[in-house]
């Protein structure tokens, strides 16, 4: 693991063990509060060809706790800084570009992994520059609709999406996440959604069941 702050987004990486001309990106996107060391103890476990890159928040909301846009709890609910998440995206899309170049990597093979604020970046991501991403894990999140483009009108042909959620989630509830499949069904994006008996997190069965997804690919 090696901590990287030169490049536009502070992030750290796993270089492959096992070396071929242009490796796959494997990108890490945490949620609300973390930070980039949390979804990087996946990364022994993903095939050693991979690059992976675990990226940190740009806002610090405490001691090694990010963020990617703000959001305030409330007795009506939660809500979000709209202008904060647009800038994230946009940044992240931006430093995908930089860090293909920079490492060398492959541009054809571009992988989102991200996690409850992370999903809905991925979402984000991958639906408004569906030719610069591939496959898309989607934890514990949801199609947030103010991140998508306006008109959703691309070739998705490339996308493959697998997207979990726990049926006891009391941060992002089920039914939020369910808009997810819908609205890939709704533009024919290949997809696979699971349900586990969890909260706002990943158990055992999921992870399981997430490798699988990737090593079937």
């Amino acid at each position: 693991m090696q901590f990287i702050d030169s490049l536009s987004v502070k992030h750290i990486i796993r270089k492959p063990s096992k070396l071929t001309e242009k490796p796959p990106l494997f990108l890490m996107i945490h949620g609300y509060g973390s930070h980039e060391n949390d979804l990087f103890a996946i990364a022994r476990e993903l095939p050693p060809n991979f690059f992976v890159v675990s990226l940190r928040g740009f806002y610090s909301i405490g001691p090694n706790s990010f963020s990617w846009y703000n959001i305030q709890m409330s007795a009506e609910g939660i809500s979000s800084d709209i202008n904060q998440a647009l800038i994230s995206r946009d940044k992240i899309i931006s430093f995908i570009k930089e860090v293909l170049v920079h490492y060398r990597l492959d541009e054809k093979n571009v992988w989102l992994c991200g996690f409850s604020q992370g999903a809905i970046l991925s979402y984000a991501i991958a639906l408004s520059k569906p030719q610069e991403v591939h496959k898309v894990i989607a934890l514990s999140g949801f199609p947030y609709q103010e991140l998508l483009p306006e008109n959703i009108d691309n070739d998705f042909s490339s996308l493959d999406f697998f997207i979990s959620h726990g049926i006891h989630d009391e941060i992002i509830p089920i039914n939020w996440a369910k808009k997810g499949p819908g609205l890939l069904e709704k533009h024919h994006i290949c997809h696979t959604y699971k349900e586990y008996e969890e909260g706002h997190e990943l158990n055992e069965s999921n992870y399981k069941d997430m490798l699988e997804w990737i090593a079937n690919r």
